[in-house]
């Protein structure tokens, strides 16, 4: 019998919603009792949005097994309420760690609660073990024993991505004082000071650790010898084991790889635990199906949905006006294989501000993606991200609104493969009056777009150390090579009846039909972005710029994802323009409807 499907909850933490999804074991398993329950506590910012899929897969393998577990999102992270501007981040996020921790101490059957964490979320969940939370063991994954240690390493990676981002273009405006920007995530001035100020080698565990603590090593880098020695000062039982597979596992949603190996010596060490010490009885933690938000005084709802298909269910979450109907409704889609809270948690931010101001939004993942069902990691080659088959997804995910009477008009937006889905989705769809597109990797897709891209950059940009590296790799070479090989038999194919158009020419098509259509169109391209290099070299760009329902603008920075915050405003304000115009043209059409 297979474990119940993940359920997402919300808990409460000082009236700020926290999101969590809990995974229980199938009956069948749970009966037999006598397994620990776990909390996963993640990494911070890039890496957590990296290994979230992963993290899925671990605790699904782990309920599986018997252990009922919890996956947790941070205050201010992902789907949880907040802000990172917010004060008190550290202590929020230990108080969600040991609320998180109370919830799972009471699930039937349990033997104790183990908290894996990871990065930060290792250094929290000591933190929340040190204020007295029942957890019984600890698993830490490249967990340092001093909070400065992390923040060192999120302030050489910004130096890095500064560098990258703003290469030959005008310094950006600063960060306000103190404000440190990390792989697209902030961190304030007091986020960081309490994190610097955290040792925990100088906390006390009260409860000490009945089932003690497995550290882990980072692809070969050894676990804090701190944070081992404060362990079995205080009598815990300390194992160590090999952390193959963390850097595969947070370096790109795309190419995020289980780790095998780690999650086999993590279910071995949870199965060879002693029983549980006894737990004193504690208030019963409350969850929510849905959260309640405010956002600048004005109430909104966010419920997580599920949307059946064949292969199981599309996941997001939905975000409406506390009172009073949308009627248009703005469908984000996965930034490639981002999970539904967009790049930089933009989405996030951009649905919350759009309810306070009466406009709904759907936060979709599709297919392997996020929270959906589907492979663990399909999308390594980004022309899985291009495949018909995934329009469809978001045509169904428009039925389901308008069958929950959520809208009749809608707006998609995304980045990446989510621009390319939300283009092809909406010209096909009558309901959809716009499509916000950042960043669209192609408007036609085949499998030779990546080898004649590689090619052409090779003649034509400067060559770097960073450029190099990056490009440089034995995959793209073969990639180039096979393609090159193919050119004449491409071209005799070419020349037989009732070939296949160019994909100049089929890029060509859907720039006609985008001008012929009567949706309207946000083209938004960060510095050196491919496919407006090609579209400006062949002449459509300024064909769709000259029309009247495309609007083209660019922000003035080398990322794919947008990463400085600059950047983010720049983009956040150029889809509220575009959302408000939409808004402003469903009033007359819903009045005509009502009428």
């Amino acid at each position: 019998m297979s474990p119940p499907s993940p359920s997402p909850l919300y808990l409460d933490i000082d009236g700020t919603p926290v999101h969590a999804v809990l995974h229980r074991p199938s009956p069948d398993v749970a009966d037999r009792g006598g397994r620990a329950a776990v909390v996963f506590c993640p990494p911070f910012g890039w890496e957590e949005v990296c290994s979230y899929r992963v993290l899925r897969e671990w605790a699904s393998r782990l309920a599986a097994a018997g252990h009922p577990a919890l996956r947790l999102t941070l205050p201010s992270c992902g789907d949880s309420g907040g802000d990172p501007r917010d004060p008190g981040r550290v202590a929020a996020w230990t108080e969600a760690v040991a609320r998180a921790a109370r919830l799972m101490s009471a699930q039937p059957g349990g033997a104790g609660v183990v908290v894996i964490g990871l990065g930060l979320g290792g250094l929290l969940a000591y933190r929340a073990a040190a204020g007295d939370a029942p957890i019984e063991g600890l698993v830490l994954w490249a967990t340092p024993a001093r909070g400065r240690a992390l923040v060192r390493q999120l302030r050489a990676f910004a130096r890095i991505e500064e560098e990258q981002t703003s290469e030959g273009l005008p310094a950006p405006e600063p960060l306000r004082d103190g404000e440190l920007e990390g792989g697209g995530f902030l961190l304030s001035a007091q986020t960081q000071a309490d994190l610097e100020a955290t040792d925990l080698s100088s906390l006390t565990l009260p409860r000490g650790l009945s089932r003690g603590a497995l550290l882990l090593d980072r692809d070969g880098i050894a676990a804090d010898a701190r944070l081992r020695a404060a362990l079995e000062a205080q009598g815990v039982a300390v194992m160590g084991g090999p952390g193959d597979g963390y850097a595969a596992m947070t370096s790109h949603p795309q190419q995020a790889e289980v780790p095998d190996r780690t999650l086999a010596g993590v279910a071995s060490w949870l199965g060879g635990g002693p029983p549980a010490a006894g737990v004193p009885e504690a208030a019963p933690i409350a969850t929510s199906a849905f959260a309640v938000l405010e956002h600048e005084g004005a109430e909104l709802v966010e419920e997580p949905i599920e949307i059946p298909r064949d292969f199981g269910s599309l996941s997001g979450i939905l975000a409406t006006p506390h009172e009073g109907d949308s009627w248009l409704c703005v469908v984000m889609l996965n930034a490639g294989a981002i999970r539904r809270i967009g790049p930089n948690r933009m989405w996030v931010e951009a649905a919350r501000r759009w309810a306070a101001q009466g406009i709904a939004s759907l936060r979709l993942d599709v297919e392997g993606i996020g929270d959906a069902d589907g492979p663990v990691t399909p999308y390594a080659s980004d022309g899985a991200l291009y495949v018909p088959e995934l329009i469809p997804q978001v045509t169904a995910a428009l039925d389901f609104l308008e069958h929950r009477g959520i809208a009749q008009r809608f707006v998609l937006a995304g980045l990446c493969g989510g621009a390319y889905w939300s283009l092809h989705a909406g010209l096909g769809d009558p309901r959809v009056g716009a499509c916000l597109m950042l960043n669209p990797r192609a408007l036609v897709y085949d499998s030779g777009l990546a080898p004649a891209r590689d090619l052409r950059r090779a003649f034509t940009q400067p060559l770097t150390w960073r450029r190099l590296h990056q490009n440089v790799t034995p995959a793209r070479i073969l990639a180039v090579l096979r393609w090159l090989l193919g050119a004449p038999r491409r071209r005799l194919t070419g020349r037989s009846a009732g070939a296949p158009r160019s994909r100049e020419d089929r890029t060509g098509a859907v720039v006609q039909r985008l001008i012929d259509s009567p949706h309207r169109a946000l083209l938004l391209f960060s510095e050196g972005e491919p496919l407006e290099e090609e579209l400006t070299s062949a002449g459509q760009l300024t064909r769709l710029e000259q029309s009247d329902g495309v609007r083209v603008e660019r922000v003035p920075v080398r990322d794919h994802t947008l990463r400085p915050c600059f950047a983010q405003a720049l983009t956040h304000a150029a889809l509220d323009r575009a959302v408000e115009q939409e808004a402003e043209l469903a009033g007359p059409a819903r009045r005509r409807a009502a009428g």
